[in-house]
């Protein structure tokens, strides 16, 4: 069924967002309800967050991604009638961060629990995102061994199965591993950000050319002109741990190898590869660093990772692992495959 667009311009929508009507409303609810319904199965339990929040929440949760494509530059704010400054909901995982930390002490650990709706992001109006993104999601709260961070891979890996896509792949990095890089040779702030920007990129023209100028040792230049290329299968582990000459770099890499013998009896674990050069985010993650790729579809159908700090923030110790998917890139997907 085809819809004409309104020609009167008091009917058209912003830049960003659709309306969805009928069939492609069920779709997304069906898709919706199995991803949901998937989670609550594995022992996850719902959450429903407000779609307004303080700014601060927002502010405080990407206070460490102040470089290209923050959280805090894509936050819609506005003062209501009493002048409280106040956001729409950008992040879950911020509200569940402030949730975390006021409500949850005392609670036994681990804490799983899973959301469903619309985030809101001020995306530029050139480059063609969506400003209003359908995620469903989860978080597992209060747990930083090896296990957390394999549940939340077959947590995904059912997921994608529970929706039926199969040509999907799931890439897992470390953020540890660039920020080694980035330790040994004393780089930091916005040079930091830029070289994150070219590594995320797989610009290995434009890391050659920042090594240079900024004459970095040659073991660092070596290992961060080779970052866009560590992706592929256990092999790639073994590369980055003789390029990385340096502790966090290492201890990032073993915990992708002590990762792997816990994911890899999963009937989907072949969707699985490793790659080094995820490496940006919000700025809170510490950890391993998740997203999932479908064919046909640009951008990746879902996100997450590890933050042991981000809800410390809000003034609770409380180490986490988690991931959202975002459900138009799923329907795409899908459409895709048909």
């Amino acid at each position: 069924m085809m819809f004409s667009s309104p020609e009167n311009p008091t009917l058209r929508l912003p830049p960003g967002v659709k309306d969805f009507f009928f069939a492609e409303a069920r779709q997304r609810r069906d898709l919706e309800q199995r991803l949901k319904d998937t989670l609550a199965a594995a022992g996850f339990d719902e959450i429903i967050t407000p779609t307004l929040e303080y700014s601060d929440v927002f502010l405080l949760a990407g206070k460490t991604g102040n470089g290209r494509n923050s959280l805090d530059e894509k936050v819609y704010r506005f003062l209501d009638r009493d002048g409280n400054l106040l956001a729409l909901r950008a992040d879950f995982t911020a509200q569940i961060a402030r949730i975390a930390a006021s409500r949850f002490a005392g609670l036994p650990a681990p804490i799983r629990l899973f959301y469903s709706g619309k985030v809101f992001r001020a995306e530029p109006h050139h480059v063609g995102r969506s400003r209003e993104k359908w995620q469903i999601g989860f978080e597992i709260l209060g747990a930083d061994g090896l296990a957390a961070d394999a549940e939340a891979v077959i947590s995904i890996l059912a997921g994608l199965a529970a929706l039926e896509i199969k040509h999907v792949r799931l890439a897992i990095g470390h953020i540890g591993y660039f920020n080694g890089i980035m330790a040994q040779a004393g780089i930091t702030g916005e040079t930091l950000h830029n070289l994150k920007y070219l590594v995320e990129r797989k610009d290995a023209a434009g890391l050659a050319q920042a090594a240079q100028e900024f004459s970095l040792p040659a073991a660092v230049r070596t290992a961060l002109t080779r970052l866009p290329n560590l992706h592929g299968g256990e092999t790639i582990l073994v590369e980055a741990r003789a390029l990385a000459q340096n502790d966090i770099s290492q201890q990032a890499v073993a915990r992708l190898e002590a990762l792997l013998p816990l994911i890899q009896k999963h009937p989907h674990a072949g969707n699985v590869f490793f790659d080094l050069s995820e490496v940006e985010g919000w700025g809170y993650y510490t950890g391993i660093m998740l997203r999932a790729f479908a064919a046909g579809v640009g951008e990746e159908v879902g996100a997450g990772g590890r933050y042991d700090e981000l809800i410390s923030r809000f003034g609770a110790n409380l180490p986490a692992v988690g991931f959202s998917f975002d459900l138009d890139l799923l329907v795409a997907a899908i459409q895709k495959k048909a």
